[in-house]
């Protein structure tokens, strides 16, 4: 049977090669500046999500938060729209330069409803018409106003559609 080695003795035969160390400075520097300004960073995510989350829920009817209003990463909202299909919807706003997604980053691609919604009993007519927007640094309340007016028509026109 032949042993095989990974690394030299040096390494303690686990690792062969050394660390990268501009690349562990450069981590250690990216993670200083991103927690000189983190408080006012999330806040001001928080506050485009929370305002999102509002007017959805004020101007779409039969709509549905996914996970809870606060508890939840600051610059994420997850809703579902009754009768509306996801992909109908992320193609009518990417028309608009509007970038979202119908699901979970991890199951990009496909066309079922995330089986986490599904395990938390949505309903299907609201399953197959979720839409998860995540807010960033760039973001300003105007981009949100202008996501809310494509949103209001969006739903509308694909609601008239599905239900004739």
């Amino acid at each position: 049977m032949i042993k095989y080695k990974t690394g030299g003795h040096q390494e303690r035969n686990k690792r062969a090669g050394t660390e990268n160390v501009a690349g562990i400075v450069g981590l250690g520097k990216a993670i200083e500046l991103v927690y000189q300004d983190f408080e006012n960073y999330n806040k001001k995510l928080m506050n485009l999500r929370d305002y999102y989350i509002s007017q959805v829920e004020e101007k779409i009817s039969d709509v549905k938060l996914n996970g809870h209003r606060t508890k939840r990463l600051a610059g994420n909202a997850n809703i579902s729209f009754k009768d509306v299909e996801g992909d109908a919807l992320l193609l009518n706003l990417d028309i608009n330069g509007i970038c979202a997604s119908s699901g979970s980053a991890c199951s990009s691609g496909s066309l079922k409803p995330s089986h986490v919604l599904v395990a938390t009993g949505i309903e299907p007519e609201f399953a197959q018409g979720t839409l998860r927007v995540t807010f960033g640094d760039n973001n300003t309340k105007e981009d949100v106003d202008f996501l809310i007016e494509k949103l209001v028509e969006t739903v509308d026109k694909l609601r008239k559609m599905s239900l004739g």
